[in-house]
């Protein structure tokens, strides 16, 4: 399944947090907040795309939609 997921530019939740500098945990915090990038949940886990990526750290990270 990551394998397709990925073709489509989907990266698994663990790895953003890991490549922006974040906690997994801080990652899944902003997501519940509501702040995190864009995402969707296949068989329980949490991919991002790399647009929803790029226009999260365009629009500020977490503090573009609060601060």
């Amino acid at each position: 399944m990551t394998a397709l997921l990925r073709e489509f530019g989907y990266i698994p939740e663990a790895e953003v947090a890991a490549g922006i500098g974040l906690t997994e945990g801080t990652l899944a915090t902003y997501r519940k907040q509501g702040v995190a990038p864009d995402h969707c949940e296949v068989a329980r886990a949490i991919y991002y795309s790399k647009e929803a990526i790029a226009a999260w750290l365009k629009a500020g990270g977490s503090r573009g939609k609060d601060q």
